[in-house]
């Protein structure tokens, strides 16, 4: 009897054979599809300043090795200064101007590349025209150029071989022309290559290191969207009526409790309406449950509607009956909202076949508002306002009836 062996988690957490998914081939140095494109574009942004700077620095470096050409060459080092600032400085500009251009970023990796063969060329250029006991020194700034450029400028490892393969080439055709011992000239080419060679693993290496932290963001990112979306999820679970969408009983309780002890704190009204559909029993039994619950959406929707301020909350209280909370509402402007309800409710001309006081849906509202203190409950506004809708009913329905508190006793 075997067992499996869960496979272990590679750098970004997942099992490798997971995170394999995203990469194109087993090297993993480039993405699948869209991925690739966004990697390009972060590390392009990433990167913009960077490169700037580095060449603010080579350029320096670059021109103030003029006087190093002088010092060694004296009247010689004229032929060199024409290919250092004729041909090498203006690549450079050109390089220096491309990150200055709005869209620098699509040509950061071909630019940097270019402007390592270019630099390359230029500098086995000057080794043709420096003294045989000189040249030594020219020869080894051009592996210095290869070495520095292929690994501190963060090229990708497919752009690090194509500038490894200018570097060789331009070895290739450049340096055989050079009147030195021919056994140099093979020593210095294997060198070349080696040191190329090197310079791709560390690349290859840095390169997949990179990409790791990368994909650790986009699952990262990812795993973050899913726990919103479950969040949202579970909140309209917990707040929302499944059939009506707005806020279910278990949520308006909490609300009406915490704006009762705001209001206590700061001395202002909460009003509350109580909505029940007129002889909703009648339609359900006549029209049946799912027009029954077609209706009830519509209307929870146009209470919805008009409770329209920030901190107003309309709710399903149970069956056909709706809650509404209105902070900083005293009854007459509470009442407003509620007539407005009513109008709405029936200015919909929702067919009601088993009413007994129109032809259409209708809506009864019983509205209560107080500036709560210590001994007034959330239950009493609740009575309160059921006490004005069964007087509604009372009444003959379709209209909205405020709490009037009664007589003192004994006056």
């Amino acid at each position: 009897m075997t067992s499996e062996v869960p496979s272990s988690p590679g750098a970004t957490g997942i099992p490798s054979e997971l995170e394999g998914h995203y990469y194109q081939n087993r090297l993993r140095v480039r993405f699948v599809g869209d991925i690739e494109q966004r990697y390009r574009r972060y590390c392009a942004r990433r990167d913009r300043r960077y490169i700037g700077n580095l060449l603010n620095i080579l350029i320096i470096l670059y021109i103030s090795y003029g006087l190093f050409d002088w010092y060694l060459l004296r009247e010689l080092a004229t032929p060199l200064w024409a290919v250092r600032y004729g041909l090498g400085l203006p690549g450079l500009m050109l390089a220096w101007l491309v990150t200055r251009l709005p869209r620098a970023e699509r040509y950061l990796d071909r630019m940097v590349v270019v402007t390592l063969g270019w630099l390359t060329v230029t500098t086995l250029l000057m080794t043709r025209l420096v003294p045989p006991d000189e040249m030594d020194l020219y020869m080894s700034s051009t592996l210095a150029i290869v070495m520095t450029g292929m690994t501190i400028t963060r090229l990708s490892f497919w752009n690090a071989v194509v500038t490894a393969v200018i570097f060789l080439l331009a070895v290739g055709l450049l340096l055989p022309g050079v009147h030195i011992n021919s056994h140099f000239v093979v020593y210095y080419m294997v060198l070349c290559a080696g040191i190329a060679m090197f310079c791709l693993i560390a690349q290859f290496i840095a390169d997949q290191s990179r990409r790791r932290e990368f994909l650790q963001k986009i699952i990262i990112h990812r795993k973050n969207q899913q726990l919103r979306k479950l969040n949202l999820y579970l909140r309209d679970l917990a707040e929302l009526d499944a059939l009506t969408g707005i806020a279910n009983r278990r949520y308006f309780d909490g609300v009406l409790d915490e704006e009762l002890r705001r209001a206590r704190r700061r001395e202002y009204p909460v009003a509350l309406l109580m909505c029940d559909i007129d002889f909703f029993k009648s339609y359900n039994d006549l029209l049946g449950h799912v027009q029954g619950d077609a209706c009830i959406r519509q209307v929870a929707q146009l209470i919805k509607e008009q409770a329209r301020r920030p901190g107003d909350l309309a709710a399903r209280y149970g069956g056909e009956e709706f809650a509404v909370i209105l902070p900083a509402l005293d009854a007459s402007e509470a009442q407003k909202i509620a007539q407005m309800i009513c109008l709405k409710v029936a200015g919909q001309r929702i067919p009601h076949p088993g009413s007994r006081i129109a032809d259409h849906v209708t809506i009864s509202i019983g509205v209560s508002a107080l500036i709560p203190v210590d001994d007034i409950s959330q239950k009493q506004l609740i009575n309160q306002a059921d006490e004005a809708l069964y007087r509604a009913k009372n009444q003959g329905r379709n209209q909205v009836q405020v709490y009037r508190a009664p007589a003192s006793q004994g006056s």
